[in-house]
């Protein structure tokens, strides 16, 4: 007899380990380009697997099992998916343990992915909401974009939704102000210099977000 059990038997959550869910065949409506075989009567193609892989890492960020969820992603990708789901969701991730590279990794690969899109507006839609997603400390991709001076992704994050005036942390940084918040005295001056290595970059930056309607009218000298 099948061990395997139903998401209501498991109480209605997605199971998370990184195996597919063996769905029966509906209507023999399984689409003919879509890798399949079957086992035991029951039809399994390539579309259940992500579909299941995404549900469950999507409900794994859902519960803070974190590093459960990027486990997954991972192996999906390395696996060679390539679904714009994944990427929102490893962007989530990232944000909430600090993988600022993977990150940017991620919102690049989106970037990408929206350009194929077509006519198809789902992943654009995907992206304007991840924009509002808020992640370690209340932190936003902006947050993360202007901290590590991206200016590229600083624009992305503003031209899908990104609010330039979000508050985060204790010391409620927006994207303009994290920029001049200092990490080590040995990295900052008494006249506010930022600690980071670019002033220019920093410059460029503040008078862009600022032209989209930020406010930080305290660092004169920026």
């Amino acid at each position: 007899m099948s061990k395997l059990r139903s998401d209501a038997e498991r109480g209605g959550q997605p199971c998370l380990h990184f195996l597919p869910v063996l769905r029966r065949k509906k209507r023999n409506c399984v689409r003919a380009d879509e890798d399949q075989h079957k086992l035991g009567g029951i039809q399994i193609t390539a579309k259940t697997e992500i579909e299941n892989i995404i549900a469950s890492a999507e409900y794994a960020v859902s519960i803070g099992q974190y590093s459960k969820a990027n486990e997954m992603l991972v192996a999906a990708i390395m696996s060679g998916y390539d679904d714009y789901r994944i990427y929102i969701t490893k962007a989530k991730i990232d944000l909430q343990l600090d993988h600022n590279r993977s990150l940017f990794e991620s919102l690049r690969k989106l970037q990408q992915l929206e350009q194929r899109q077509g006519g198809n507006q789902a992943v654009t839609t995907a992206i304007r909401e991840l924009m509002h997603y808020r992640g370690k400390n209340g932190v936003t991709a902006l947050h993360i974009s202007t901290f590590h001076e991206q200016m590229d992704m600083v624009v992305y994050c503003v031209e899908h939704g990104s609010d330039v005036n979000c508050i985060a942390g204790v010391n409620c940084v927006t994207p303009i102000s994290i920029m001049f918040v200092p990490i080590s005295s040995k990295l900052t001056g008494l006249d506010g210099t930022p600690f980071v290595h670019h002033k220019a970059a920093v410059k460029e930056i503040r008078r862009y977000l600022m032209s989209c309607g930020a406010r930080d009218s305290f660092r004169f000298g920026y």
